[in-house]
């Protein structure tokens, strides 16, 4: 939870955005982000190896 602050704060958002927004959303927006930009290179070669989820920011 502390690194999903930290990197909000690193993207500019004040500590009371983050306390009003709704988090759930947020991970739930990050996941979608993340299997959509899984399907877009699907078919496609990619020299990308897998990310885990302790490499997304915010997580």
């Amino acid at each position: 939870m502390k690194d999903m602050y930290s990197s909000l704060i690193e993207l500019g958002y004040t500590q009371n955005q983050i306390d009003e927004m709704d988090i759930i959303y947020h991970m739930k927006l990050l996941a979608h982000r993340k299997a959509n930009r899984k399907t877009k290179g699907k078919g496609k070669q990619s020299n990308q190896s897998q990310v885990t989820i302790d490499q997304i920011p915010g997580f």
